[in-house]
Order: structure tokens, then sequence, then C-alpha cells
């Protein structure tokens, strides 16, 4: 009972944080059009009659400091005060400065680069746009599964080839098992900075690997290892990822297209840009991509959530071993504390599993 207050007040905290984050995030870009900061920073960059991408690289760059700089108390709060005040985090001020400038530059960079793309592709192709960006989304997509395993995780968390004799063989036992051989079991070191624990299963084909948080293996016996990763295996077998990746291919093709015609049906007439590629409209831009996004959401997070049950008993179906897929789950939600009895519109809105509970409850009913 302790620990599912404690968790229910800190899930509380998390929803406030995660709603103020997304007002925030709406009442910044509004701001920013309509305080004049967007036309006069469009206006400088212009001046200088330099080419379009550097331009806009520069105009971006404001945009992504000045947003940076005002919504840090909030990203301060929600991700060191918070986790902190309920023992979730074991970073010093300073080591937490140093991951947030990390993730700030590397978001940042990334930002600009499909910032610079999606400009491009309006200028060069202004009516098939949305059809050419939504294809290059799923292109990039690939790519980053590709990359996160072999170069993204090691900027953040050392990694290294797991060792443990009975734990190793046995993961990768059941990687082959199904046909999905992997590369070889990394141990992540998470628990420098949390307690927090997970295991995954990433990449593709020749990067494809296991990766087993250290926060994993110190706390969860073996066979609950297993189940942990079998659910993830139960991704790859029902291909989660390619469907999802089509899936978000479509919405964004839908998605961009309603944006250009209510940017040309609506936007530019009533004064907000001149045009789909002025400077000074780009916040309108992202209202309207957030908006679409936001409306969008509640299906994506619908479609996850399917996707987690069904590896959820695929798990149960490869080990045979639902009391200790139950029991995995119970002692992850102790860990990361999760919450026990979140509101159902929260459910609807923010998750893309299912909520613990629920999760525990079914698989100890295959147990029975």
């Amino acid at each position: 009972m302790i620990e599912d207050t404690q968790a229910r007040r800190y899930a509380t905290l998390r929803y406030r944080v995660a709603l103020l984050e997304l007002l925030g995030w709406f009442l910044f870009v509004w701001g920013y059009h309509a305080g004049g900061c967007s036309a006069a920073v469009a206006a400088r960059v212009e001046a200088w009659a330099a080419p379009f991408s550097i331009t806009l690289a520069a105009y971006l760059v404001v945009f992504g400091i000045v947003n940076a700089l005002i919504m840090l108390p909030l990203r301060w709060y929600g991700g060191f005060v918070l986790e902190h005040r309920f023992g979730l985090s074991r970073m010093s001020p300073g080591e937490w400065a140093r991951r947030e400038a990390k993730q700030l530059l590397l978001s940042g960079t990334f930002g600009l680069l499909i910032m610079e793309g999606w400009y491009a592709l309006i200028r060069q192709w202004p009516a098939a746009w949305p059809l050419v960006a939504a294809l290059g989304w799923m292109g990039l997509s690939v790519v980053m599964t590709r990359v996160f395993p072999t170069w993204l995780l090691r900027l953040f968390y050392r990694t290294e080839p797991l060792r443990d004799r009975e734990v190793a063989p046995r993961l990768l036992a059941l990687c082959d098992r199904i046909g999905l051989p992997a590369l070889g079991v990394f141990r992540v070191e998470l628990g420098k900075e949390t307690r927090k624990a997970n295991a995954a299963l990433t990449g593709l084909g020749r990067t494809r690997r296991v990766l087993v948080s250290d926060t994993l293996l110190e706390s969860f016996p073996p066979e609950e290892i297993e189940t942990v990763l079998a659910h993830e295996l139960g991704h790859h077998v029902h291909r989660h990822l390619v469907r999802m990746l089509a899936i978000s291919g479509v919405g964004s093709w839908i998605a961009l297209s309603l944006i250009n015609s209510w940017v040309h049906g609506w936007a530019i007439p009533a004064g907000l840009m001149a045009a789909l590629d002025d400077l000074r409209g780009f916040p309108i831009l992202l209202l309207a991509l957030s908006a679409v996004g936001l409306l969008g959401l509640p299906i994506q997070q619908a479609i996850s959530r399917a996707f987690e049950w069904q590896a959820d008993r695929f798990a149960v179906r490869l080990t045979n071993q639902p009391r200790a897929f139950a029991s995995a789950l119970k002692r992850l939600g102790q860990l990361n504390l999760a919450d026990p009895s979140p509101p159902a519109w929260i459910v609807w809105l923010l998750y893309d599993h299912p909520p613990i509970s629920e999760r525990i409850r079914v698989a100890e009913q295959g147990a029975s």
C-alpha cells in the first residue's frame, strides 16, 4: 500500500508536468509569433542575404535557444527535482546539466536537419511535398533504428558485452528459438543515473542486439529477465516496428496534407504568413503540426497499447512462465513507480503501454 501510494503521488505529479509541458509548448509557439519575435528574427537573418539554408538555420537556432531557456525550469523540475524526490534518479545537478545539454544539442541538430529537409521539399515540390516528406520520414526512421544501438546509445550510456554465463546464453537461445539471431547481449549502465530497469532487442539485421540494463540484472532473477526479453521479441515477431513505420508514414502524409491545405486555405489569406516557406510564419506551421499531432495522439497510443498486449501474450506463450512474467511486471512497476490505477483519460492520451496493474492481472490469470 505504501508503494502504491508513493507511485500514485509520483504519477500524479508526472501527469501535471506532462500537461504543463504540452500547454507551455503551444503557448510559447503562439507567443513567439504573436509577440513579434518570429518576424524580428526572420527580418534580421534575411538581411544577411545568405542562401536560404543558412538563413533558416540561423532562425531555427535562435528559436531553439529561446525555447530551451523558457522551458528549462519545468524540465529541471520534471527531470531532476521530481525524480530525486521519489528516489528514482541518482544524478548530481552537474551530471543532469551535462546530460540535458547533450540531449538538447543532439535533438537540436536532428531537428535542424529535419527542418532543412522539410523546407527544401516545400520549395522543390510545392504541390507534392507532403507525400515526399512522409516517405522521407519513413526512410529516416529506418536509418535511426539501425543507428540507435551502434552509435546514439553510446553517447549517453556505457555499454559492454554481458559476460554472465547463465543469463547471456539464455537470452541468445531465446532469440535463436524464434529465428531472430542477435549480435550479442550487452549490459547497459543505467544504475549510475537511475534505479529504473529495462531490456530491449534493438536494431535491424546485423545491428540487432539484446540490451539489458544493469539495474535489471541486479534486481531480477534469470527467468524474469527472460520473460521481459520475450516481450520485446514479441514486437519483432509480430513486426510491430514495420507496422508502426507504415502507420506513421500514412499518418504523416495525412497530417502534412491537412497542414498544406489549411495554410493555403486560411493562414495565408488571413495574413499569418506570406507563403508556406515564409520564415515569419514558422510558428504557425509548428502550431498546425502540433495540433494535428495532438489530435492523432490517442489513435497512435491505442495502436501502441494493442501491440503491447500482443507482445505480452507472446512472452507468456514463448516462455511458458506466466508467473515469472507477472512477477517481473510487478518488480518493474515497483522500481519505476508505475501508476497502479491511472485515470482512463490519462491512459487514452498519454499511455503507450497498458496500465501495469492490468498487465499483471492478465499474466496472473494465465498462471491459474
